[in-house]
């Protein structure tokens, strides 16, 4: 189901803020619209849970699929009804939280804290080898056809993606709304709060430097081709950190891709002030790639390992530091963007990574045992 999904989003995913910008909105827009995309995934998360609750969370991909196909009509008529852009922000937030949210409990469910590592690597590769090539084709189909095109093929293949869970047994979460159940959770995870605010920055901070490279050099083609790179690089990249995860100390891992991390987005912002060739900025984002796939996996699996215990209750309350990292991240890529200092804001995702270098993980991974 997360191969065939991840064709249909892979297909847009990198495209989306470049489609915004080729309207003819400005950068700052675009970047309000993903701030508004993050807030409502917040509060998808627990609708999500809500309805999961209720009918079960492979249900709960079924509601997604009805605001897939009203998010990708939206898009298409866009150009003329352009007072519905920030709605279609509200209702990409909201079909993000349906998918993710079942995805990542089931995942928990699934998986064994002994071999969470290869497990992750699995399943991210299964999509990886698959999907490889998809950002590539959905830069020719743009080329070609047009976004209408690019639209109408990713809804086929996300409307499909539920075909393979229909017959999967209808789970359902226990999340307590209880104002009680969530404070006793927060404290319990209270160390997790500022890893989560922070460890996802490197990763969304990747459709910022997408529009970087849009506006500075390179056209969709090249956007697409390195997309495939990227896509390989990940394969591989993911592939070895699962390895590594399960046979060597998790702490180790993620402060090596922790340093390369915050090494390779201070790379960027020079190769972006300085040296914003092609060739420069097709190397910088490829081993950038590398660096964020480590520390990423590494992370991850001591974050999901804590959820084993606590399932949809840690899960979805974990949203909320890291949605509050993301909105913290374009707030303040907003405010460079009105001083004219863009690039700035890669600078600033390498000094806030530097956290990982020094952060008590013996701290969060005991947690996450427990």
């Amino acid at each position: 189901m997360n191969t065939i999904a991840g064709i249909g989003t892979g297909l847009v995913g990198l495209f989306i803020p470049i489609y915004l910008l080729e309207l003819g909105n400005s950068i700052s827009v675009v970047i309000a619209w993903l701030l508004m995309h993050h807030l409502s995934l917040l509060l998808g998360a627990f609708l999500a849970v809500y309805f999961s609750n209720i009918i079960g969370l492979v249900r709960c991909w079924y509601i997604r699929i009805v605001l897939v196909a009203i998010l990708f009509a939206g898009f298409i008529l866009l150009p003329n009804y352009p007072a519905i852009l920030f709605i279609l922000a509200f209702i990409s937030g909201m079909e993000a939280a349906f998918f993710w949210i079942p995805y990542n409990i089931l995942t928990v469910r699934k998986t064994e804290e002994a071999t969470i590592g290869s497990s992750l690597a699995f399943m991210s590769n299964v999509g990886s080898a698959v999907g490889i090539i998809v950002p590539g084709i959905a830069a020719l189909l743009i080329v070609s056809y047009g976004y209408v095109v690019l639209f109408i093929t990713a809804s086929i293949f996300i409307l499909i993606s539920i075909v393979p869970v229909l017959s999967l047994r209808h789970e359902k979460t226990n999340f307590q709304f209880k104002l009680k159940e969530i404070s006793s959770m927060v404290r319990q995870n209270r160390q997790f709060i500022v890893p989560e605010i922070l460890d996802n920055l490197g990763q969304d901070a990747q459709v910022i430097w997408t529009l970087f490279l849009f506006i500075t050099a390179l056209t969709v083609l090249d956007i697409g081709t390195l997309g495939v790179l990227a896509g390989i690089v990940g394969m591989v990249v993911t592939h070895i950190t699962g390895k590594l995860i399960d046979r060597w100390n998790k702490k180790s891992v993620v402060r090596f891709g922790a340093f390369a991390t915050t090494i390779m987005w201070a790379a960027s912002y020079v190769i972006a002030v300085s040296s914003p060739t092609p060739l420069m900025l097709y190397m910088v984002t490829v081993l950038r790639g590398f660096s964020l796939g480590i520390f990423a996996s590494a992370y991850g699996a001591i974050m999901l390992n804590r959820a084993r215990s606590a399932d949809a209750q840690f899960l979805v309350l974990r949203e909320v530091p890291t949605i509050l990292g993301r909105v913290v991240l374009f707030i303040i890529t907003l405010w460079l963007l009105s001083i004219d200092q863009f690039e700035l804001a890669f600078l600033v995702v390498a000094l806030l990574s530097m956290y990982f270098w020094f952060n008590n993980l013996d701290v969060l991974m005991k947690r996450s045992e427990n």
